[in-house]
């Protein structure tokens, strides 16, 4: 049966692919990818990605990232990322080029060679490092606020504290584990300087790989100033091997000293907050609580749920 809800959907994808017909003239293949609630991805004739928001929150984000990658627009050599190729205002969308790959997962990555797993993590190293040469922190700042997207997350010390300290938690069980890694996170990031550009989620999800190689990194639209240690916690996911290689390419290119057991506790910690909130809203069938889950009972020795 359909409901209003569908039908908006339906119209407002048909007005979408209008506005992709008449911007490739020739469109010999189009694909629509649902980016949850937010946003429409078009993908058309392999070539172009079209993104098409549909609220005012992803339009502020959208209108954020578009105008960090413009900024960092063919500056960045160590691996492809979106190329803006038209910016649409009325209504909004943009175009970016296309790039190919696809996605591997923490478990594929770490099934590949060493010699693999060393490459992707001295890619991924000399992207952080050229990232923070072109851009700095305080700049993606500035443009998040001109964008107006500063205020639609909270930031990680009150998400933290109001999980962890303000209320109870949803199963007295995890308290061992708060009571392990929240003050080690607390103590860590006090001595972390939280002052660079970074991409801010680089999860698997957001990688693209032809075969072994790291073919493109997706996705700026959480790009914040913070800590070389936050912007590596979901490198854990990938294992050792790549996050060790990241640390030493970053290192060696920048000369700045980064932490590989803050990195840890941000993987922990970013896990334990994300299982705990949906715990406690009894969101416990969604993806994001059964990865967190899962790499909770790897990470952490004898966790409790």
């Amino acid at each position: 049966m359909d409901t209003l809800a569908l039908t908006r959907d339906r119209e407002f994808n048909q007005l979408a692919e209008v506005a992709v017909r008449q911007y490739c003239k020739e469109v010999h293949e189009i694909t629509y990818i649902e980016h949850g609630a937010d946003n429409l991805v078009i993908l058309a004739n392999r070539e172009f990605v079209f993104r098409f928001p549909r609220n005012e929150a992803a339009s502020a984000r959208l209108y954020f990232e578009t105008a960090l990658l413009q900024k960092i627009a063919h500056r960045i050599t160590a691996i492809p990322i979106p190329q803006v190729v038209h910016i649409n205002h009325h209504p909004l969308f943009v175009v970016a080029q296309y790039l190919e790959g696809v996605h591997l997962s923490g478990e594929q990555v770490q099934a590949l060679s060493t010699d693999e797993q060393d490459a992707i993590g001295t890619a991924i190293g000399r992207f952080m490092a050229e990232l923070n040469q072109n851009i700095s922190g305080a700049d993606v700042k500035r443009l998040r606020i001109e964008a107006k997207v500063d205020h639609l997350e909270e930031p990680w010390a009150p998400y933290f504290q109001r999980l962890f300290e303000s209320g109870n938690l949803p199963n007295e069980k995890l308290r061992p584990v708060v009571d392990e890694f929240y003050p080690l996170w607390k103590d860590f990031v006090t001595h972390e300087q939280a002052t660079f550009a970074i991409h801010d989620d680089l999860h698997p999800v957001n990688l693209l790989f032809m075969g072994p190689v790291l073919s493109g990194i997706l996705d700026f639209g959480d790009a914040n100033m913070g800590s070389i240690e936050e912007e590596l916690r979901w490198l854990y996911v990938m294992g050792d091997i790549v996050l060790r290689a990241a640390i030493a390419e970053y290192q060696r290119l920048t000369g700045n000293a980064v932490g590989y057991d803050h990195i840890r506790v941000w993987a922990i910690m970013h896990e334990l907050s994300s299982y705990t909130d949906r715990l406690a809203k009894g969101d416990t069938e969604s993806f994001p609580f059964q990865r967190a889950q899962t790499n909770l009972r790897a990470w952490v020795s004898n966790f409790p749920l």
